[in-house]
């Protein structure tokens, strides 16, 4: 982008073909790891963390299409809580590229899909043009796309961020490097076209996560106090109207987060880390699957390119180079969040561990420059300089091993099967000597429970709810069928998860007396349990046994249940409306969903709150005297 000399048809056409070449190498592991076929199929991808952002985008959906609004009253989940306003803050870009592709004329599902496909593409285009941008040339520009693609795949992290689902995170922790050049380059020449392009890019990675604020704020802040003395009011007016934009185009949704701010719970259970991980990294050591990821720690690729980047830093510091100070402190910035930042229960929030990520993604320009630089020495020095070059050779070629090592790890299907032991047994390892572990393909997470949601359409009649254990099956029945559902995210952080059993009690573990209380207060109906647990099966009282699939069972509850804990009628729960008919009109009525601000009742009729033990939210009142058929439903 800087080069000033004249590039020739044959140089261009080489530098395409390179890339072209890099690009089909990621598509042909995008083949392998997701496949082709999902991406326009008629399902979304339902799958752990999926089913989650599935069943957040489809209310959002509901919102714009039925309301104009980003946000409803869900009844499906959680006896009515309000979906789109906090939970899904990291949800939002999917939620509108979803919509957009959808009112376009693709499917649902397939609109979904597409974008999990876009942040799959986006990585070796976002990092090279993010390279160049940092003044790389081509070759070095394109090694850096390759390294980001590289930790992509075969960092555990990363794998383990889009397999499971957090493709939102993994999605921005690449595309605030690309603000972060084009922020770099407009304080370095303060054209206008890198600060629109800034404030774009910087805007659409909030949208699609917010921690994107984190990770830029750092070295933005710096790039912009080390300019601030030499740039004009008007540039002064650009810096502000970037910022400006990138509130303006995500205030829509943070307006409504603010609003119901006042439900939001403690977030601090996932991503938790400390100095111990640094070991855990450095030593591939899973310390914390809730931290780390259910998936073997890989992590040789994300060191070379630490380490690499370390190197070019310093160089660049001794060269007083302008783009040590953006990268090495948003480097440092994201080491000390990513290690350090549980120390602090407030930062804790935000899931610190996970900010390795964007500190791998941002050390891979550096990184690449330091192989350019290596490759150049190596190229100058005679090879009769045999030991000069063997320290440089010799740990290349080990770190190349690791690298290599751990890619095998990926591939387990592919290996050959050991040879059996001396008495015919299998043997318990794998050829990469790991152990046996199980495929990291997208598709080996997706389990096929279509007749479980069939099941529970024929018996669902809309009057009592489904207790789901496994929080993936919870929303997936929430999106997948028009149950109503007390499960999925176990630990959502709302105050409407008062209403999940396993959220108050590990594995749902509790006296007779309470679950008896528990399905009465919440009108629960079916019970549908995952796991190997006798305590489900020795509760003949309460519980009887109906079904059983896969690794499911399902029981009926041997208790009268209703969705109107006092008075009379009968209630018909959509989303954004509760319909009340042939209640008593002198007696108040008391509804066992969720009471909330924006809920509304007519004709000539109100609402109050009802406390409700255990539930920090309450239920939802009308008092007497009140139609025989009354409507309650969100204002906004």
């Amino acid at each position: 982008m800087d080069s000033t000399t004249t590039r020739s048809p044959t140089a261009l056409l080489r530098r395409a073909a390179s890339l072209a070449l890099l690009l089909a190498l990621h598509l042909g592991l995008l083949a392998y790891f997701v496949g082709v076929e999902v991406w326009f199929g008629d399902r979304p991808m339902a799958v752990v963390d999926y089913d989650t952002h599935i069943a957040q985008a489809w209310r959002v959906l509901e919102g714009l299409e039925g309301w104009g609004r980003a946000w409803v009253y869900d009844v499906q989940l959680l006896a009515g809580q309000p979906a789109g306003v906090i939970f899904d803050a990291d949800n939002k870009g999917w939620e509108l590229w979803t919509y957009a592709l959808h009112r376009a004329g693709l499917s649902k599902a397939a609109a979904f899909n597409t974008f999990v496909l876009l942040a799959h593409l986006a990585v070796i285009p976002v990092l090279y043009a993010a390279a160049r941008l940092f003044r790389l040339e081509h070759r070095p520009a394109l090694v850096a796309a390759g390294l980001g693609a590289g930790l992509w795949w075969f960092d555990s992290f990363a794998h383990w961020c889009w397999v499971v689902g957090m493709v939102s995170y993994a999605f921005a922790s690449y595309l605030v490097v690309l603000a972060l050049a084009l922020f770099y380059r407009y304080t370095e020449q303060f054209r206008p076209a890198h600060g629109v392009g800034a404030a774009v890019t910087l805007a659409l990675a909030h949208l699609v996560h917010p921690y994107s604020f984190f990770i830029a704020v750092v070295p933005m802040f710096a790039l912009y106090g080390r300019a601030f003395r030499s740039m004009r009011a008007r540039q002064h007016a650009w810096v502000l109207a970037i910022a400006g934009f990138v509130i303006a185009v995500n205030a829509y949704w943070l307006r409504t987060a603010f609003r119901f701010w006042h439900y939001i719970l403690d977030s601090a259970y996932f991503g938790e880390s400390g100095a111990s991980f640094i070991v855990g990294d450095l030593l591939a050591l899973l310390l914390d699957p809730k931290t780390s990821g259910l998936i073997g720690t890989r992590t040789s690729l994300r060191i070379a390119v630490v380490v690499a980047c370390v190197l070019t830093l310093l160089r660049w510091r001794r060269e007083r180079d302008a783009r040590t100070l953006p990268l090495a402190t948003a480097a440092l910035a994201m080491f000390a969040l990513g290690y350090f930042g549980s120390y602090s229960h407030a930062v804790a929030q935000i899931q610190p561990y996970r900010h390795v990520l964007p500190l791998a993604f941002l050390c891979v320009i550096p990184a690449a420059a330091c192989v350019e630089l290596a490759a150049a020495w190596i190229r100058a020095r005679p090879w009769r300089a045999r030991r000069e070059l063997a320290l440089v050779l010799i740990p290349v070629a080990l770190a190349l091993q690791d690298v290599a090592r751990d890619v095998t790890y990926y591939f387990a299907p592919q290996l050959p099967t050991p040879a059996p032991m001396p008495d015919g047994a299998p043997t318990p390892l794998s050829a990469s000597g790991y152990g046996i572990h199980p495929d990291f393909r997208w598709s080996a997470f997706n389990a096929d429970v279509r007749s479980i949601e069939d099941w529970v359409r024929a018996h669902d009649d809309g009057q009592g709810r489904f207790l789901v254990e496994f929080p993936p099956l919870g929303d997936r029945l929430a999106w997948a069928t028009d149950a109503q559902v007390l499960g999925g995210f176990t630990l959502r952080n709302l105050e409407h998860s008062d209403a999940n059993l396993f959220r108050r009690r590990a594995r749902g573990l509790a006296s007779d007396a309470e679950l008896r209380e528990y399905f009465e207060t919440y009108a629960v109906r079916w019970v549908i349990i995952s796991t190997v647990e006798p305590f489900w099966t020795n509760r003949p009282e309460l519980l009887e046994l109906v079904h059983s699939e896969h690794l499911l069972k399902i029981y009926r509850t041997r208790v009268d249940v209703s969705l109107i804990a006092e008075g009379d009628g009968v209630v018909t729960a959509e989303t954004n409306r509760l319909s009340v008919a042939g209640s008593d009109p002198e007696a108040d009525v008391v509804l066992r969903y969720h009471w909330l601000e924006t809920l509304e009742c007519a004709p000539g009729c109100a609402i109050e709150r009802e406390p409700v033990p255990h539930d920090r939210v309450g239920f939802i009142r009308v008092p007497a005297p009140h139609p025989a058929d009354f409507v309650i439903e969100n204002g906004y």
